[in-house]
């Protein structure tokens, strides 16, 4: 359907881990166990590129039960080897399938990311949420190996504005270490980086590897 429609880019799988109902992320989580959603998700990524579709792994580092970003911030005390024996091995599944790069034809997109949360996670950056988290993506790109696009979940949650301006959020989430950026008011958005670039608060050589 997607390529009929001419998108190449599908913003899934969710690689979050959730089995209770009552969780937020439930309904749009595979409501399985971590090594049923690794097996899903690794699944789920081969078989959209075969088909020529781009996958995007979310929400990194993981949803778990924490409340809506949308509309507050949420903060998540699970400790680190939560993480590494749950959350992570979704993410890691999906790179290890070949969402670790970007690959440009003339018919077909793979342009494989990961989208990361508004989520203030205690264990990795108890003062900043992990889209705007420089530790966050230091974990992403060093321990989970992964080389591709990263891109922000929408910065327009108010679970990223009730933490930082319009303007300071996105320069602040390029600075992170994000590839893209996620949001709805990109008039505040786009300005803002450009001024950044021109005063030397962000490189032009960041925004080159990007």
């Amino acid at each position: 359907l997607l390529n009929s429609l001419g998108i190449n880019l599908n913003f899934a799988p969710i690689c979050d881990v959730s089995q209770n109902p009552e969780d937020f992320i439930y309904d749009r989580s595979f409501g399985q166990n971590a090594e049923q959603t690794a097996a899903y998700v690794h699944l789920v990524v081969q078989t959209m590129f075969q088909e020529g579709m781009g996958s995007v792994l979310k929400h990194f580092p993981g949803y778990g039960n924490n409340v809506d970003t949308h509309t507050g911030i949420a903060y998540d005390n699970r400790t680190y080897e939560t993480f590494l024996n749950s959350d992570f091995l979704p993410f890691q599944a999906g790179i290890d399938a070949g969402a670790d790069c970007i690959m440009v034809s003339n018919t077909a997109v793979r342009a494989n990311m990961v989208l990361v949360s508004h989520n203030v996670v205690s264990c990795m950056d108890s003062q900043t949420p992990a889209s705007l988290s420089s530790q966050v993506h230091k974990i992403l790109r060093e321990e989970l190996k992964f080389t591709g696009v990263i891109i922000t979940d929408d910065l327009a949650m108010d679970g990223v504005r009730n933490f930082a301006e319009d303007t300071k959020s996105a320069v602040q989430a390029v600075k992170a270490g994000n590839d893209m950026l996620c949001c709805t008011d990109f008039e505040v958005q786009i300005p803002a980086i450009l001024e950044a670039v021109k005063q030397g608060e962000i490189t032009e050589e960041r925004i080159d590897e990007s």
